[in-house]
Order: structure tokens, then sequence, then C-alpha cells
């Protein structure tokens, strides 16, 4: 099997890279796609047309026909879910739509040439250091102060008992192009859920550590992140922060509570009885951070769709806060940007119903 510096000699940049770190799972590049279907606020486009028809329906009826086009299991295909989404899943909430763009809900498409490569790859034909200039930061300490304290508020009252806040940074790179960013990038962060997609409309650089739901012979597995602590080269601190994280009480409280969030979601589509929670509270380190992760694993209803594994799972609960209304509402409410993708999900279907979405968290656009 080819590295990816092969395949790029061979064929050029892909427009995709499904990309991971992890020894134990696969990689491909992917150039070019033969259709398209996303949504946006003015409604679901197949291949640039609008169609009149709700985004569930024709999403299912046209899988189905990408998932029979596509022979040995291959990806039929590759697509992302961006926050907002969220809007159309929770459609009786009555979301503030005035921050809103036109970025897509979610986006689709069917690959045409498809190739694995081996991890054995050091994409890196850049001769010069990889800068990223920071042109907008984000809130000032103030402002985020009064943000918190009004969260703080909504944790006293019990209308909520997490919230996951952000905020965006405006940053510019000296890389030629998005690929070379993300070929840099991806050596320093070396992703576990890693997704490069280059479209004549966007591109997006995800380097994600973070799993929001694998599906593989009808058994599906999510496995939520939430505690951090910094990585350090030094043994002896490194051993400190890692023993800090595990035995924090308040990192651990919040853990579980995105652990039973996804424990519910996951009940909404899995066999009774079929739920289970590995390794709580598991330390895994990477490259510059400690997260504190569990696996939580069930065994699908039959007769269970794609589209019914999103609505049950998306957004994922470490990004939201819990309870997951409630929290959404809330960021609604603080937040006075878009997410637009970040903390979003993105990967890909087989043909055969076997799926790998990422949490879009480490990710650019």
């Amino acid at each position: 099997m080819q590295n990816l510096d092969e395949l790029i000699q061979t064929h050029g940049e892909p427009d995709i890279l499904i990309d991971s770190f992890n020894k134990d799972e696969k990689r491909y590049a992917i150039w070019g796609y033969a259709e398209s279907l996303y949504l946006n606020r003015e409604g679901v486009y197949h291949d640039g047309k609008l169609v009149d028809e709700d985004f569930s329906n024709i999403f299912r009826n046209i899988l189905k026909r990408w998932k029979k086009e596509q022979k040995n299991n291959q990806i039929a295909t590759v697509g992302f879910l961006s926050y907002e989404f969220k809007d159309y899943i929770y459609s009786h909430i009555d979301f503030n739509k005035d921050k809103n763009n036109n970025f897509p809900l979610c986006w689709f498409c069917k690959p045409k040439k498809i190739i694995e490569y081996s991890l054995n790859s050091n994409y890196n034909n850049i001769n010069d250091e990889l800068c990223l200039e920071v042109l907008k930061d984000i809130i000032p300490l103030e402002k985020y102060k009064l943000k918190i304290n009004e969260i703080k508020n909504y944790l006293k009252s019990g209308d909520v008992y997490q919230i996951n806040f952000t905020d965006k940074k405006l940053l510019r790179s000296n890389a030629n192009n998005s690929f070379e960013l993300y070929s840099k990038l991806r050596l320093l962060a070396k992703p576990l859920e890693g997704i490069f997609i280059k479209d004549s409309d966007f591109d997006i650089l995800s380097l994600s550590p973070e799993s929001l739901v694998k599906v593989k012979n009808g058994k599906i597995e999510t496995s939520p992140i939430k505690g951090t602590r910094p990585y350090s080269k030094d043994t002896k601190v490194n051993e400190k922060f890692k023993n800090q994280l595990q035995n924090s009480e308040k990192d651990k409280a919040e853990h579980l509570m995105i652990v039973d969030l996804l424990r519910n979601d996951l009940g909404k589509i899995c066999k009774t009885g079929s739920i289970e929670v590995n390794n709580l509270y598991d330390i895994q380190s990477f490259e510059t951070i400690h997260h504190m992760a569990t696996k939580i694993i069930g065994e699908i209803n039959n007769n269970t769709s794609e589209v019914d594994i999103i609505k049950a799972m998306f957004p994922g609960g470490s990004i939201t806060g819990a309870p997951k209304e409630s929290a959404m509402k809330i960021i609604d409410e603080l937040e006075d940007y878009s997410r637009d993708i970040y903390t979003g999900s993105i990967g890909y279907i087989k043909s055969n119903g076997d799926l790998n979405f990422n949490i879009a968290i480490r990710t650019m656009t």
C-alpha cells in the first residue's frame, strides 16, 4: 500500500482526506466527486439545483442509490454537519437566525477516485516554517468574565448542569494553500479523527481527536472527551498533570454528565440492555495535551437508518453541555457568532452501512 507522499506524486493533492494517526484505523485519499447534496437556509440542493423536498427524505433516497453504486464496501459518501444543523433537527426550538450566514447546514458528496493509504507518510515538502498569525482573537477578558457569570447564574438556578461556551479566532497562514496547511498541522497534531475537504465554496481542515459516532457490523460506539490537562516534555511534570486529571472530582463529574447524556442518546436507537460503558475516565495522551475519555457502545435496532443515527446523536453532548436542549438554548443566547462547521461533525458512510463521524474540534475553515 502506498503512503500519502507517493499518492500525491502520482495523482496530485487530494480534494478529501480521511486521516488518522490511529494505526488501527484506515485512511483514504479522494479525488473529485460525482454528485453533491446540501442543505442551507434557502433549502435543499442536489448538484446545485434547488429541490422541493424534505432533506431527510431526499438524503435517505440518494444515499440508498449511492450505496448501491459503490462496490466492495467502499465509501458511498463523505460530508459534514454544521453545528447549526441542530436548527433542522430541533426545529421546535426557536434559535436565533440573525447571526447565521449561508454556510451549509450539512453537505454530502459521492466520491469518485478513492485510494487507501498507509500511515508511514511524512508529507512535508515545504521548506519554510509554518506561521499562523492571529488577526482577530477571542473576546476580551472582561467580556468573557461577564459571559461566564451568566453561565454560572444558569447553573445556580438549575436551568442547566453544564455549558460548553466557545468563541472563534481569525488566523492568517503563510501556507500556499489549504492542503499544504493541513499537511503541516497534521504532523504536529497527529489527529485520530482528522478530515480535510476542499470544495469550490469552502475548505475544511479538521484535526480532531474526538469521535461522535462509529458504526461497524451493527455495533455503534461514541467516545466523548471531557477533561483536559497540558502535556509536558518533563516526565515528572507530565505525570503530575495526568494524575491531576485522573483524580479531579470536578472533571470526573462533568465527564460523567456527558457519558450519561450520550447513553441516553444511544438509547433512542439501540436495543434494550445492549448499551455498555467501557474505560470510564480513561486518560488519553496526545502531542500537546491529556484528555479524559470514555467509550460507550451499543447494538443498533433493526431498520435504523443513517438519518436516524444522526438525529439521535447530533450535536455531540461534549460540545453542548447537559441537558442538551437547555444547553443549546443558552449557547444560542450567549454566543455572538455562527459556529458553522466548528463543533459540528465530519465523516463518511460506507456502502454496507458502516460509518464514522468525528466531532469537529481543532477545526479550521
